[in-house]
């Protein structure tokens, strides 16, 4: 039964009871089961609110209604993380520059066009009672804070207000909440599309090539789906119908793309969901469970490792959330109101990216005459059009016209070929939909239970579910349109009435597997199931997902500890090498050991595939790492430079690995997927109608490429390959938040001595028959407060150690190791 926090009093429990016998009412229930409660359990008087935080700062909140429950949560992140949920709030309402000046204009513009507000704000009205006490008491939480601290200001005001030169308003509302959400996790991850940039790409090899060879061409490097791609949903099932088979049709109908209106939306794209390739899907988190026949004692061992990149606050807040039917513990990101890592005690949850394709952009044709109208269904129709004002520090006001077809927004003109772009999105309408879905998952106890809530969740996303009677799951939820036949996924759609949705798929059809026969679920942003294709996924069988895989079908069964260290093998793993290195062994076997691309293949096949500096002295610990990053570049422009046009190479071209600029996550270099498909030829999934050796030896182009990288690392660090080393990229904690709004003052950038691949926390959950235990870490602490006069607080980053050595601390989940942990108590009134 799961823990629940009444109000009863002891002394009148058992002359409740003795009426109960008379009397089978629902007040009796309440009163066996108050009267049940173990000596552990947390009474909270009625309007009250209990905060507990423990030695890490962690704040544990108990109240006994929804309203007060999410009122200590707000209260707790307003001490926490003012500044950065302030600067958060101000990003996705594109309200940067009234504090920040001119610079945050254009970024303001873009956060202001990714959403429709009269939408927001009647899906808020239409919220139950109970669930708008949730966002409304989280706001209420949040302002008695602000409050507080401006009636404080020379003690409690976060020092980058003052060096920013404003001050917090108590103006928060559930509005404000909601947003937050939609902002960060809806717009940054379920806001994607690759098909007007697929459009750009077609245009470009079809110039460069001929129609018929760059229509080939364009088959073979931006593919459907590959057969020999990984995924979540093992291939022993049938594959998903969700995409239609590509067409010649629409490309020929569809108006080619001016490169400055790609050039734009990729920089609005790229500010306002923080990645380094806007067009493709987004790249962050893994995860892997193993289920009881996977362990050797038998536990479920649950672990994640969202990627958001890092920053300075954390991008997660830790919290134990008790009462008014919630008890649960662990991570969420900018403090939403919703734990996406944690567990109940009962069952145990985390996520991942989610790939489904559920957005199509449209192209819309444009009249000459006026070009805010556009062809549908044979006649010109008007765009509707919202003006919105942006105030400027220091300046006059700005505007921007945002325009809307049947589609949805149109997010570029293209007016010198006669085109708008509309994103239509099956989730528009659906955003507190899905964040309500997400709350209430909380509180399921069963898979049963918590399916029922990921249906709700209309945006893509990976869920992923344990509990502690040794069942694992796994499900994509998000609204899966249906499409009609004629439509190509990795193009824009005909915005003229003729490729119009033909309604969505029941949630039946989304990705899931429950205990697969495996016995281990994993995942780092790889296809999700057989047949389950976007536009942008080009999901390969080159996936840096064989980085669990490989290790997890290496052993029959693995230890808790074992499945942990995947953390740290997984972390500095070359995601590159298991791919490539077995065909430069072939390559160069049998000539002699002087012979240099034989010496590279010798540095490779003594090489352990890791790109790390477990001593730290500041290089790789391997010359291998060395031999890899230069010589990748030399085979792809080999390969490649002849048959792709120079714009094109040049998405091609990165090895894939860790730079100065650094992102969410590293993955195997866009050009490997190209290269490892030639080598494979026949055998590959994806047909090789093209050849890019162009008729070459591929064993001699490899040799040939070895060599020219042996003979430029010998020029510029000597013959000695043993001294051959790399200085290492440091993992820098950014102050910056992902949309590019200051959340912290630039002197507060933090570095780790080298870059890790990993999660931007860390959860391991263990489930059993004697319950769960939690286990994370968040760099770099609870709290980014600082105080006027500069001192931080305890917790400001006191998990740095933890996140660098590969640990975590120990989460408090019942109130008895709250109590044995706790640092700190507060009691507040609901009001």
């Amino acid at each position: 039964m799961q823990r629940r926090y009444r109000l009863i009093p002891r002394a009148c429990a058992a002359l409740t009871l003795l009426a109960c016998a008379a009397f089978a009412s629902t007040a009796c229930v309440a009163a066996d089961q108050a009267a049940d409660r173990t000596p552990d359990q947390v009474a909270v008087p009625a309007g009250k609110i209990t905060i507990k935080r423990d030695n890490y700062g962690v704040p544990h909140v108990y109240a006994n209604d929804v309203r007060g429950l999410f009122y200590g949560f707000g209260y707790v992140v307003a001490e926490d993380r003012l500044f950065q949920m302030e600067m958060a709030r101000r990003a996705v309402l594109g309200t940067v520059s009234e504090v920040m000046g001119p610079a945050y204009v254009a970024l303001d513009k873009g956060s202001r066009s990714g959403f429709t507000p009269a939408s927001i704000r009647a899906q808020m009205a239409a919220l139950s009672a109970d669930d708008k006490a949730i966002f409304d008491g989280y706001a209420a939480g949040f302002n008695a804070r602000v409050n507080e601290v401006l009636k404080a200001q020379a003690t409690l005001l976060p020092k980058q207000f003052s060096d920013a030169g404003f001050t917090p308003k108590a103006d928060w509302t559930g509005y404000d909440v909601a947003m937050i959400w939609i902002g960060t996790m809806a717009n940054r991850y379920s806001n994607v599309s690759s098909e007007v940039a697929n459009l750009r790409l077609l245009d470009q090899l079809r110039k460069a090539k001929g129609e018929v060879a760059g229509r080939r061409l364009f088959d073979q490097i931006r593919w459907v789906e590959d057969p020999l791609a990984p995924t979540t949903v093992p291939r022993t099932v049938a594959p998903l119908k969700t995409a239609s088979a590509p067409l010649d049709g629409n490309a020929v109908r569809l108006a080619p793309v001016s490169p400055e209106l790609l050039s734009a939306r990729n920089d609005i794209d790229a500010a306002r969901r923080g990645v380094a390739e806007p067009w493709t899907r987004p790249i962050a988190s893994n995860l892997w469970i193993a289920g009881p026949g996977k362990t050797t004692d038998g536990s479920t061992v649950f672990i994640n490792g969202p990627q958001f990149n890092w920053f300075n606050p954390s991008y997660v807040f830790g919290i134990g959330l008790h009462g008014a039917g919630f008890d649960v513990t662990g991570n969420t990101p900018f403090a939403y109101p919703v734990v996406l890592f944690g567990t109940n005690g009962k069952i145990a949850w985390g996520a991942t990216a989610g790939p489904l394709d559920v957005n199509d952009m449209y192209q819309e044709k444009l009249n000459p005459a006026n070009p805010h109208e556009y062809l549908f269904n044979g006649a010109m129709r008007p765009m509707t059009k919202r003006t919105e004002v942006i105030r400027v520090k220091g300046q006059a006001d700005e505007s921007v016209d945002i325009y809307a077809t049947t589609h949805g927004i149109v997010t570029n003109f293209d007016l010198p070929n006669g085109a708008a772009y509309t994103m239509k999105r099956s989730w528009d309408g659906y955003e507190l939909e899905s964040l309500l879905g997400w709350i209430h998952s909380m509180q399921a106890t069963s898979w049963d239970q918590w399916l029922a809530q990921a249906s709700r969740v209309a945006i893509t996303i990976n869920w992923y579910y344990s509990d502690t009677s040794g069942n694992i799951g796994y499900v994509s939820p998000g609204r899966l349109p249906i499409r009609p036949a004629a439509q190509d996924i990795r193009l824009p759609a005909v915005g003229d009435g003729s490729m119009e949705w033909l309604g969505i798929r029941p949630f039946s059809d989304n990705p899931r597997t429950f205990n697969p026969a495996q016995g281990y679920i994993a995942n780092w942003n790889n296809q999700s199931a057989p047949g389950a294709v976007s536009d942008g996924g080009n999901y390969s069988v080159v996936d840096r997902v064989r980085e669990f895989t490989a290790r997890l079908e290496a052993k029959p069964r693995l230890t808790p500890d074992e499945l942990w260290g995947l953390n740290r093998i997984t972390a500095y793993a070359d995601t590159n090498a298991r791919y490539i290195v077995p065909f430069v062994l072939e390559a160069t076997r049998g000539l002699a050991a002087g012979d240099p691309a034989r010496r590279a293949a010798q540095l490779l096949a003594d090489w352990n595939m890791l790109n790390d500096d477990p001593a730290e002295r500041g290089v790789y610990d391997s010359p291998a790492t060395t031999l890899m990053m230069h010589w990748l570049p030399i085979l792809y422009k080999k390969v490649l430079a002849d048959d792709l046009p120079p714009e094109v190479l040049a998405a091609y071209l990165d090895s894939g690995y860790a730079g100065d600029t650094q992102v969410a996550s590293i993955r195997p270099g866009n050009g490997m997927k190209l290269i490892y498909n030639a080598l494979l030829g026949a055998t590959a999934g994806v047909p090789q109608t093209y050849d890019f050796f162009n008729g070459e030896d591929k064993n001699a182009v490899l040799r040939a490429t070895l060599a020219q990288a042996m003979a430029e690392l010998e020029t510029r660090h000597g013959r000695d390959t043993a001294t051959w080393r790399t200085p290492v990229v440091k993992h820098k904690f950014l102050t910056s938040n992902f949309i590019g709004a200051p959340q912290a003052g630039a002197d507060e950038l933090l570095t780790l001595p080298s870059f890790m691949n990993r999660g931007s926390q860390n959860d391991k959950m263990v489930l059993g028959a004697r319950g769960v235990t939690l286990c994370t870490a968040a760099p770099p602490g609870q709290s980014g407060f600082i105080a006027p006069d500069g001192r931080k607080s305890a917790h400001y980053a006191d998990q740095m150690s933890l996140f660098k050595d590969f640990g975590c601390k120990a989460e408090a989940l019942t109130p008895a190791e709250v109590d044995r942990h706790t640092e700190s108590t507060k009691q507040l009134t609901n009001n």
